[in-house]
């Protein structure tokens, strides 16, 4: 029998997880776990009304005595309405890499420091993955995102972007012969441009390496890689462009 309280996680070409394994119940873990991500500032998806409404949000406050948690207001009154008349709500966030889902039930308003907030019970349920399982989005080829990296070796180096995601992103080297960016190797000045949303200033470690071939028939390397010294403000950039991307793929396709 289903559970509505476990989240639909997203298809995957890998085996399929046993969530059981990832899953808190406790009452006690799961306000713990709120807490640290309320604690660190930690940005918040919050998708409303089947997806069609989101907003990006925080953690302020976890009352486990009353069993309820407070998130910050959104910037648009009217998607704040919207989430306000939702009955179903998932909230997506990755703690230090750690992908945190879990859904809750009906959101109300309340009052916090003369300001407008979010109230809600508590989850029963909160999907913890131990290990990078990020919503990944290609680029578009028509306005191609790069990477300027400062540090590669003696000379500075702009490569395209393929996809990118809030655990890491890949990098198109112009050759399978290019030096550098060994499994392991660490860019540190590096700079990305999501435009309109901000520019993120960051390092970056390479994790894998991979031969593709291009449409145009040439072999190329793509290399995956994680971010270095990720901010909560980076991540927000990160998650309004891969949501921005996300957003106009399906407007096209629809």
């Amino acid at each position: 029998m289903s559970n509505d309280n476990t989240p639909a996680m997203p298809a995957s070409s890998h085996q399929p997880l046993d969530l059981a394994k990832f899953t808190l119940s406790s009452p006690t873990e799961i306000a713990q776990h709120l807490t640290n991500i309320a604690k660190h500032g930690h940005m918040v998806t919050v998708f409303a009304n089947k997806g069609k409404n989101f907003i990006l949000t925080r953690l302020l406050e976890v009352d486990y005595q009353a069993g309820v948690f407070i998130f910050d207001w959104g910037a648009e009154e009217e998607t704040n309405a919207q989430v306000l008349n939702s009955e179903r709500n998932v909230f997506v966030c990755s703690p230090e890499g750690v992908k945190t889902q879990f859904v809750t039930g009906q959101i109300s308003r309340v009052m916090v420091d003369n300001r407008p907030a979010f109230q809600c019970r508590l989850p029963e349920q909160v999907i913890k993955l131990q290990r990078r399982e990020f919503f990944r989005i290609q680029t578009p080829l028509g306005q191609p995102i790069f990477c300027h990296i400062g540090d590669f070796g003696q000379r500075e180096i702009d490569l395209a972007l393929f996809d990118i995601s809030l655990g890491g992103l890949s990098l198109w080297l112009p050759g399978v012969d290019t030096p550098g960016f060994d499994i392991g190797q660490q860019y540190r000045q590096c700079s990305i441009d999501l435009k309109p949303f901000g520019t993120l200033s960051l390092g970056v470690e390479v994790r894998h390496r991979l031969t593709a071939r291009m449409r145009n028939g040439n072999e190329a390397m793509r290399v995956g890689c994680s971010y270095l010294n990720l901010t909560p403000p980076m991540e927000t950039i990160i998650q309004r462009y891969v949501g921005f991307l996300e957003r106009e793929r399906r407007a096209m396709v629809g």
